[in-house]
């Protein structure tokens, strides 16, 4: 049958740089992770004359002599690399000739078994599991989606922060892998609804400890300046009218505090005339 149509093919066409059974074509860089496929049979038109509608040329597969072939993926495999497919059945034969006017007939009708270079896009497929073995999880890893009854809202971050995506809702992370063009599930990175409470509820109890060790600080106080004093956590003290005003804000303005003593001010510095002078202790800086 291989014979046949290419027979078909060398009448059919007149110019190609190559036409025959068995012809390996290279196809690189495709999700089936193959780098190239053996044609049943092929016209390849030359590189400065290909066929506007066939594309870099012509390939009939032999569905008889190939029943174990992936159909998708080897279809998908010769139109990334610009050819055009036809899946031809024992009944396009006769005894000695392809009957490649039912071929013709199935591409004007953009019949199932007909794909152009033109119109028609390589099917999805879903690249072989076995490439997920290169991974040092790769028992936790799937091309499909491990928990589709989750609405997903993906957004990116992730554990390790390396172009992933992570649910909102379950935690499931995801990242797209470039060379073989689909997403990469992780299953392990999923949290069920009581992982997800036990982690709110340890955020919680962190946040209270945080709160008590707030409560439970005493204050070391330093000098500052005339009346005014400040600990290491930031707070502020000063002595006004005979009481303790305390401010645990260190960005609060505590304007009513002033000191003449240069060396424990904090200089707030205007321009005057020939210097520059700290309108709280007076102190004067040359320009």
């Amino acid at each position: 049958m291989k014979s046949l149509a290419v027979s078909a093919l060398r009448q059919r066409f007149d110019q190609y740089v190559r036409c025959g059974p068995e012809v390996t074509v290279d196809v690189p860089n495709t999700p089936t992770l193959t780098d190239s496929r053996r044609a049943d049979a092929l016209v390849e038109f030359p590189a400065d004359d290909e066929n506007d509608y066939l594309g870099r040329g012509l390939i009939v597969e032999v569905q008889y002599a190939n029943e174990d072939k992936d159909l998708d993926a080897v279809t998908h495999d010769y139109l990334s690399a610009g050819y055009s497919v036809y899946w031809a059945s024992p009944d396009d034969f006769t005894n000695d000739r392809f009957r490649i006017e039912e071929m013709v007939v199935a591409f004007d009708k953009r019949a199932d078994t007909a794909f152009a270079a033109s119109w028609a896009d390589p099917p999805e497929v879903d690249p072989p599991e076995e490439y997920l073995e290169r991974f040092v999880n790769g028992d936790s890893l799937t091309f499909s989606d491990p928990n589709p009854d989750c609405d997903h809202t993906w957004k990116y971050g992730g554990s390790d922060l390396h172009d992933r995506d992570f649910c909102k809702h379950c935690r499931l992370e995801r990242w797209k892998e470039r060379a073989v063009d689909a997403y990469i599930y992780d299953e392990s990175t999923i949290k069920t609804s009581s992982d997800l409470a036990d982690r709110a509820a340890q955020a919680a109890f962190e946040q209270r400890v945080k709160e008590k060790k707030k409560e439970d600080h005493q204050h070391v106080w330093e000098p500052r300046g005339e009346n005014r004093y400040r600990c290491r956590c930031g707070a502020r003290l000063k002595e006004h009218n005979g009481e303790e005003v305390i401010s645990n804000d260190p960005f609060e303005d505590f304007s009513e505090m002033t000191t003449t003593d240069s060396q424990y001010c904090d200089h707030i510095w205007e321009r005057e005339d020939g210097c520059m002078k700290c309108i709280s202790c007076g102190l004067e800086d040359p320009l």
